[in-house]
């Protein structure tokens, strides 16, 4: 293991190591080999969220690796952990490798989509809610209530159409 340690396959990171940060390129999919990782949103600030806690055998990282977009979240090893970490260019050997890990890379992309999903949902309904407590003689400036509306249909449409989130690998 320690010569995988060197090729720079597998990395040890200490408790409180951010791995890497949120609105970050960092093309590459990570699995907790040994320690915790824990994912946030707004790291370190008044909002700061934790979306989990990965242990042992969990993915993390392969969306941001799979489309080249920036990462969602903040990854913060909170123990001492050991992971591996695969680019985009070894996935298939990786794959071919270790066969038994396709199902927990599938499940961790499927718990991106469900979370996303969820949290997507939830922030439709806080709007509707909001729109709906507000008296009708005590309208919303018209900019205002155009600008939510707008908010809606954009994540609706984005919703239908996540082709758009994927790298052309042509170029």
């Amino acid at each position: 293991m320690d010569s995988m340690l060197v090729d720079g396959v597998m990395r040890k990171y200490n408790d409180g190591d951010v791995i890497f940060h949120e609105n970050e390129i960092n093309p590459y999919m990570y699995k907790v080999l040994q320690g915790k990782v824990a994912l946030y949103v707004g790291y370190k600030e008044p909002h700061e969220n934790i979306l989990g806690v990965l242990s042992e055998g969990k993915f993390f990282g392969e969306v941001s690796m799979l489309t080249g977009k920036p990462q969602v979240y903040t990854a913060v090893a909170i123990e001492d952990a050991l992971l591996m970490k695969v680019g985009e260019n070894q996935l298939e050997q990786f794959l071919v490798d270790n066969r038994s890990n396709m199902v927990g890379i599938m499940r961790s992309m499927a718990g991106v989509i469900v979370t996303q999903n969820r949290n997507i949902s939830m922030l439709m309904n806080d709007i509707k809610e909001i729109l709906s407590q507000i008296p009708k003689e005590n309208s919303l400036d018209e900019c205002i209530e155009m600008k939510l509306k707008q908010y809606v249909l954009k994540y609706v449409e984005k919703s239908i159409m996540p082709e758009e989130y994927l790298v052309d690998s042509k170029g």
